[in-house]
């Protein structure tokens, strides 16, 4: 039997090239070409020593095969060729089979977390190449900002490739915080409104810094600012998922006008004349209402105003600015009564159409809070009486003679007067 020599050509899968070797480094799974140079006339017959490690799968019987790597371990890959002479060869590879990487990532926090933030993920095991999926980083950690699922593939040094587990990346919420202001006036309550909103979870606490020193939480507060300035205010806002965000704002605060006014006359006014005219000296305003204290009103500049009955008024005049801030102050007016009485010495009754009846005459006697008047003879007999204002004595069936009369009234003012006198009829 004439033998001759053979050369096994392994036929890389990611190359069309042959090369021959003595030994090949393969991975567990994978598939393979191996071949020897092909003879017209010959025939071929493959085998391999341990088929738990490797199957023939296709091939058998011709120059090439394609074998399966079904375990790790070392085998032998024999050919046997027959020439169309008889003639007999033989060649043999060894294969060891490897198993596949077992690349691991980490990370090094929450991987559910608030934009703006990150997490690191990092590759435990070193690898001769690895590339991060979806960013495609060649690096052994990367940092991730944004949702998605990551993983790395690796390659070792054997060339056996692989995929690490997958981390999913979640970058939580649009959290826009912001608030608007109702207001900036010294001294007058400023309304901050929260305006804050999270595309997920919900706002749980609102806190204000309010920058003069005091904190609030709500939604939207008010505070009093006691002096005029710039005041740095921020808010931040946390919500159910462990968000956390902050907004920060100047807060200009304004100086109110200053309200006042004088009046005229200085000395108080009665009912007989009770005009008080009023004479604004506000400072910073544009715009002006008065309140005259008897439920009347004005938005004049300077303006006059007739009182209808005595008493103390509350006047108050409230001034704005451009700005809108206010200021108001308040002053009293005395408008004084006058009690204005006659009460005649004779009267004749002869319906003559002139002093025909007796009575008290006077100012604003329709306003006394009540009212008795009285007429006796001589003889001290009452003869007439009423608490009437519009009643007045005819002197009916009464001789002309003097009379006495009692008048007694309680003002306007609650004070009890009592007048007496005495009255002539004639006739």
């Amino acid at each position: 039997m004439r033998i001759f020599k053979l050369l096994i050509l392994f036929i890389f899968i990611f190359s069309t090239e042959l090369v021959g070797q003595n030994i090949v480094h393969l991975c567990v799974g994978s598939q393979h070409n191996f071949a020897v140079p092909y003879n017209s006339g010959s025939s071929y017959n493959w085998t391999i020593n341990n088929g738990v490690i490797a199957d023939i799968i296709s091939g058998n019987g011709s120059e090439q095969i394609n074998i399966e790597l079904k375990d790790i371990g070392v085998s032998q890959l024999i050919v046997e060729e027959v020439n169309s002479s008889g003639c007999i060869g033989y060649d043999s590879i060894l294969i060891e089979v490897h198993p596949l990487p077992n690349p691991i990532i980490t990370a090094n926090s929450n991987t559910s977390f608030c934009e703006g933030d990150s997490v690191i993920l990092s590759l435990v095991n070193d690898y001769e190449i690895y590339s991060w999926n979806p960013n495609l980083s060649s690096e052994p950690s990367i940092t991730i900002y944004d949702s998605g699922d990551y993983s790395v593939n690796v390659i070792d040094s054997f060339g056996c490739e692989n995929v690490s587990n997958i981390i999913q990346v979640v970058s939580q919420s649009i959290l826009l915080v912001d608030f608007v202001v109702d207001g900036v006036c010294v001294h007058t309550p400023i309304k901050l409104i929260n305006t804050s909103t999270a595309s997920q979870g919900n706002i749980i606490s609102s806190i204000w810094d309010l920058g003069d020193g005091f904190f609030m939480s709500g939604d939207s507060i008010y505070h009093t600012y006691h002096e005029k300035g710039n005041y740095e205010v921020s808010l931040t806002i946390n919500t159910d998922i462990g968000c956390k965000s902050s907004q920060t704002k100047i807060l200009s605060v304004l100086e109110n006008p200053e309200a006042n006014f004088i009046y005229n006359p200085i000395i108080p006014p009665s009912t007989l004349d009770s005009q008080i005219d009023f004479i604004n000296t506000s400072v910073n305003a544009v715009s002006f209402w008065w309140d005259f204290g008897d439920l009347n009103v004005s938005s004049y500049y300077n303006p006059s105003h007739i009182y209808e009955d005595p008493g103390i008024y509350n006047v108050k005049l409230i001034v704005q600015d451009v700005n809108e801030c206010i200021d108001s102050i308040i002053k009293p007016v005395l408008i004084s009564y006058d009690f204005v009485l006659h009460i005649p010495k004779a009267f004749t009754p002869n319906n003559d159409g002139e002093n025909d009846t007796f009575y008290p005459k006077g100012l604003r006697m329709n306003k006394y809070q009540s009212y008795l008047f009285q007429i006796y003879n001589k003889w001290g007999e009452r003869i007439f009486e009423t608490d009437n204002i519009d009643n007045k004595w005819d002197g009916a069936r009464c001789p002309s003679e003097v009379y006495n009369w009692v008048l007694t009234i309680v003002d306007e003012l609650g004070k009890v007067r009592e007048q007496t006198g005495q009255v002539t009829l004639i006739r």
